[in-house]
């Protein structure tokens, strides 16, 4: 008898769990209006018309994703005029959310001077984060839609993507010592927005990876382990960064080289990264509850994005600068502009201390000559570099 209940044991285990395998669902993630963080690195304004964009590049492609497959969860996408409906937002507590959000619209505006003209360019950076969020067990949901009451969600995880490209960038043809593509006017606002959204439909191409957020989207109490990073500090130990770079710009560049480290980062590592606590924005440490908050702007109000204190912190430090400039005759002119920018603690195989090298050579035309903006070269040096640091082999 013995035998026969275990056999029967058995064969229910057999086809028991195939069963559960078979029919087990995907959780599912409802995408919602696109946020932003209300910051001066946001220099690209963000209108009504491009965030309706964004928010239709990016659920386009995640249905497209999710249509072949190739997402870890069932995706439900509302529609633009859904989105904007209704001054109300939904907040079921047992629903997973996917808030497209705009951490990153700006751009490093360079001029560059010399006898004959004056030339500019803008480096236009994309950043965009897409926090899968639920809501706060106690949050009284009767109340989110009223004034000073904003939605207040929980964070599971975190996808977090930049990209950057120049408009304006222009040679020097030696053969008719003459400037070519110049942009004899600073590029225009209509520009940077155009570019903006061109860089954030290149990156839902190109820089998708969620392969870091299944086991946390099962996770129906919102409570992530010690398994998670953030880069916690950008210091500046090298003199001359401090002397360049003061106030709010300072703070700036930590909080954009902090962004662009955490996207390589995640990219590299898979795993659950934080939105950077540098640069003096919004991110608020309670000691009481030991939990950081990120306050984001919504069409429809404010959201309130809730997090853990990180298992593990990531320090940077932007280790050096220096230039010089290199006279090779025949009124040929190198300009050099070197970076460095080190990470601790250090993993594996990573280098504690990289470096990058930007290197510019002009023949300028007798009696004339050429003025760069340090500080803009500088910052796109350190932005590269940051992502370079954050993709290392570990």
């Amino acid at each position: 008898m013995r035998r026969a209940l275990g056999i029967f044991f058995i064969l229910v285990v057999m086809v028991v769990l195939p069963m559960r395998i078979v029919f087990a669902e995907k959780p599912v993630v409802y995408i919602q209006p696109a946020l932003t963080y209300e910051n001066s690195i946001n220099k690209i304004n963000i209108d009504e018309d491009t965030r309706r964009q964004v928010e239709r590049i990016i659920g386009e492609r995640l249905k497209q994703i999710a249509d072949a497959g190739d997402l870890p969860y069932e995706v439900r996408v509302a529609t633009a005029d859904s989105y904007h409906s209704t001054n109300e937002h939904i907040t079921d507590s047992d629903k997973i959310f996917l808030y497209p959000t705009i951490m990153v619209s700006t751009s490093i505006d360079t001029v560059n001077n010399n006898s004959l003209e004056t030339a500019y360019t803008s480096t236009v950076i994309a950043g965009i984060s897409l926090m899968f969020c639920m809501p706060e067990e106690n949050l009284d949901i009767t109340r989110v839609t009223e004034d000073g009451n904003p939605v207040s969600l929980r964070l599971l995880g975190l996808v977090p993507m930049v990209e950057a490209e120049t408009i304006g960038l222009s040679r020097y043809n030696p053969s008719n010592d003459r400037w070519q593509n110049i942009h004899n006017a600073p590029i225009s606002e209509w520009e940077k927005t155009g570019k903006f959204i061109s860089l954030v439909r290149q990156m839902m191409k190109d820089h998708i990876s969620f392969s870091n957020l299944i086991g946390n989207l099962r996770d129906d109490k919102a409570k992530l382990g010690m398994d998670t990073y953030q880069v916690t500090d950008v210091d500046m130990s090298s003199e001359m960064a401090k002397e360049l770079f003061t106030g709010k710009e300072a703070e700036d560049l930590k909080f954009l080289v902090g962004y662009c480290f955490t996207s390589a980062y995640q990219k590299k590592t898979k795993r659950v990264m934080y939105p950077p606590a540098v640069g003096g924005q919004d991110l608020v440490n309670s000691m009481i509850n030991g939990a950081y908050k990120l306050s984001l702007d919504s069409a429809n109000g404010k959201v309130d994005v809730h997090m853990s204190n990180p298992g593990h912190s990531i320090r940077l430090d932007i280790s050096g600068l220096a230039s010089e400039v290199v006279d090779s005759g025949n009124n040929v002119y190198t300009t050099l502009h070197k970076v460095w920018l080190t990470k601790s603690p250090v993993e594996g195989k990573e280098k504690r201390e990289l470096s990058r090298l930007h290197e510019r050579t002009v023949k300028l035309p007798p009696g004339t000559s050429t003025d760069s903006d340090d500080n803009q070269i500088y910052a796109a040096l350190l932005l590269g570099l940051a992502q370079e640091l954050g993709g290392q082999d570990k």
